[in-house]
């Protein structure tokens, strides 16, 4: 989720620079998916120390979510390829997700209630 976080932060630096270059709207769409997005994960990650289960069903929720999303902008890009499906965008989350579903994840949420 860290690497989400620094990732996203890189990204929106980058979107800044292409909307006060182009200022098209659709590109401020984006921009708003991934800044909240970005800041929904940091904030789940200031979170992570209160070890509740709704925590957990909160990131594995949005994560399930960042997924989706991925691979319906690719397939409205009509790209969805397999060398695109398995980047950064969906590895990640999915990365999050298998580790929170784990038995030792649910033993380590329980802890914090």
């Amino acid at each position: 989720m860290t690497l989400q976080v620094a990732f996203g932060l890189v990204g929106l630096a980058v979107w800044v620079a292409a909307f006060a270059s182009t200022f098209a709207w659709p590109i401020l769409i984006v921009g708003v998916y991934a800044g909240g997005v970005t800041g929904l994960v940091g904030w789940f990650l200031h979170r992570w120390n209160g070890r509740t289960s709704m925590l957990r069903w909160a990131i594995v929720t949005t994560e399930s979510v960042v997924v989706v999303a991925s691979v319906c902008i690719l397939a409205i890009d009509d790209e969805l390829t397999w060398p695109r499906l398995i980047g950064p965008n969906t590895l990640f989350p999915l990365s999050v997700i298998v580790c929170l579903l784990l038995p030792a994840a649910g033993r380590w949420f329980r802890g914090g209630e």
